[in-house]
């Protein structure tokens, strides 16, 4: 009974966890049409649907390469998985940088495709995608997070950081989905940042920076 009883807590636990998770990622979203007219709040969410591109782009790398990375992690010597994070964090840079170029490349096109939609549109794109493009200055920060067995504290500094951008949208009367978009991408940059700086702990420079580190070649 005791046995089923945990089970019935982890099961539990872990659904809302996930629950609270998915909130903090899209915190945007939820805050959004309370604050947004209608026709704001369809050009905001047509712009986020649009860069969901690059964190789903991100996710199908990361899948690969979290196995290896974990495993690297655990052993004695840290210089294999230094020499690893470098590399994932350039993967990251050449994703995200690319992706971004390519987004903001077809703004023009998409703006025709959602015709009627907010003529703040291309803003909004704009900063949503400096926000999904924290890898390139930060690395594979939530990987590598996990990889280093601390994916529970980047879930707490996840809903801080969903804390403050609520916080500051209320504090700057923030009402325009050019502002929205941009608070969100300060608060993604934020939690980028902090991570980064977490990670050195494990001895991981903060995305490309890895490369200034002779001892780490990625071929």
């Amino acid at each position: 009974m005791d046995g089923k009883f945990r089970q019935f807590i982890h099961v539990h636990t872990g659904g809302f966890g996930a629950g609270l998770r998915f909130s903090s990622r899209f915190v945007d979203v939820l805050v959004a049409p309370f604050i947004l007219e209608l026709a704001v709040f369809y050009a905001y969410l047509a712009a986020r649907v649009v860069t969901l591109f690059m964190p789903l782009a991100l996710e199908l790398v990361g899948r690969k390469a979290a196995p290896q990375l974990a495993s690297l992690a655990r052993m004695d010597g840290q210089t294999p998985f230094q020499a690893a994070a470098a590399r994932i964090n350039l993967g990251y840079l050449m994703i995200c940088g690319g992706g971004g170029v390519v987004l903001l490349a077809l703004a023009p096109f998409a703006n025709i495709v959602f015709n009627g939609l907010d003529p703040a549109f291309n803003d909004i794109l704009l900063w949503l995608v400096i926000g999904q493009s924290a890898p390139v200055l930060f690395g594979a920060t939530g990987l590598l997070m996990h990889a280093v067995d601390r994916a529970a504290f980047y879930d707490v500094l996840q809903g801080m950081t969903a804390l403050l951008f609520v916080g500051s949208i209320v504090w700057l009367d923030v009402n325009k989905g050019g502002q929205v978009a941009q608070t969100f991408a300060a608060a993604q940059l934020t939690q980028a940042a902090l991570c980064a700086l977490l990670l050195t702990q494990c001895g991981v420079w903060p995305g490309l920076t890895a490369l200034f580190k002779k001892q780490i070649k990625l071929f």
